[in-house]
């Protein structure tokens, strides 16, 4: 295990005049300077030119770390949804190559927990979570180069919803949080030197970020409704004016409406039937499971019949709920 100890006076002239650390110079940077003299010699009348020796120094690997969540507004889902997923972007904050511990935590504070957390790197760099992003097992970390054209990675964080969270607005926050994996780093204070531990570079230098975190919420929301209505239209029965049950002018066809909600409760359902140009509405034939409906429009039912239309008004509707509509119609 490595050494944490503190820098020299000049180095740590540097770190008090400094507030905030800054992304710059990249680790391992020789920075070269030199001093330069000039002056006439009046003994001589020469002009006379003097050049310091070199003062040199190496900047050394500053380990810093920042962690975004991307999803600033909570995440709606239901309660047993699979493989929901946050997003976070975490970014090396630092001045060299660095590695990365992630680990995905449920918050306290809400009211649920979410099940299964897995992290995953958004390998191919899309922004979506997908089958072909990389799995982080345990004790596994991410390398982020500061000084590349992408300091930063995508990162998701994927969870099961517990079958028992089904109260609309619960909430669970899950923290994400980035620590280096540099030794002595996550213990340390900002401004330690961390002896031989440098990427590229002989010594590190801890940031004030060496671990980062954000979090990021699910909530519940209302369970998505599938809810439709399955509707039938038949001939129940024909009667001809000799009769028979032949179609010919004269014929008086009863029709069914077979009327079922299912996978959900409904509002304002309505159902109306336009009677055929060739054929007359047999005033008085309307019912609605077996109960005889009015043609008026009136508080009397729900039943409206018009020279060209029938309409059964049936408002709001429970799941599982089915009718049967009867009318006649006469063949002209």
């Amino acid at each position: 295990m490595k050494t944490i100890v503190k820098g020299a006076l000049l180095f740590a002239g540097i770190i008090s005049a400094s507030a905030t650390w800054a992304i710059g110079t990249p680790a391992g940077t020789k920075i070269t300077n030199t001093a330069v003299a000039t002056f006439d010699d009046p003994a001589t009348g020469t002009t006379g030119v003097t050049t310091s020796d070199a003062a040199e120094l190496t900047v050394l690997e500053l380990i810093s770390v920042n962690v975004t969540a991307e999803n600033v507004t909570p995440v709606t889902t239901n309660a047993g949804d699979t493989a929901q997923v946050l997003t976070y972007t975490v970014t090396n904050t630092g001045n060299g190559s660095e590695a990365f511990a992630l680990d995905a935590t449920n918050l306290a504070g809400d009211q649920f927990d979410a099940e299964n957390i897995k992290v995953y790197v958004d390998t191919d760099d899309d922004g979506v979570f997908s089958a072909g992003d990389q799995l982080l097992t345990s004790g596994s970390s991410i390398n982020l180069d500061a000084n590349s054209s992408n300091p930063a990675k995508t990162i998701f964080v994927v969870v099961d919803i517990p079958a028992g969270a089904t109260t609309i607005g619960d909430t669970a926050k899950i923290q994400l949080e980035a620590t280096s994996d540099t030794p002595g780093a996550s213990t340390a204070a900002p401004g330690d030197l961390l002896v031989g531990e440098g990427t590229g570079v002989s010594d590190a230098v801890v940031g004030n970020n060496v671990t980062d975190t954000a979090s990021a919420t699910f909530t519940i929301g209302a369970e998505p409704t599938t809810a439709t209505v399955n509707i039938s239209k038949t001939i129940a029965g024909r009667v001809d004016p000799f009769g028979g049950t032949t179609d010919v002018p004269g014929t008086v066809v009863t029709y069914q409406i077979d009327v079922e909600v299912v996978g959900g409760d409904v509002d304002n359902l309505v159902i109306t039937d336009a009677i055929p140009t060739n054929m007359t509405y047999v005033a008085g034939t309307l019912t609605l499971d077996a109960a005889a409906q009015t043609d008026a429009d009136d508080v009397t039912d729900n039943s409206n019949v018009t020279a060209g239309a029938v309409t059964v008004t049936l408002g709001t509707v429970t799941s599982g709920t089915s009718y049967v509509i009867q009318l006649q119609a006469e063949i002209k």
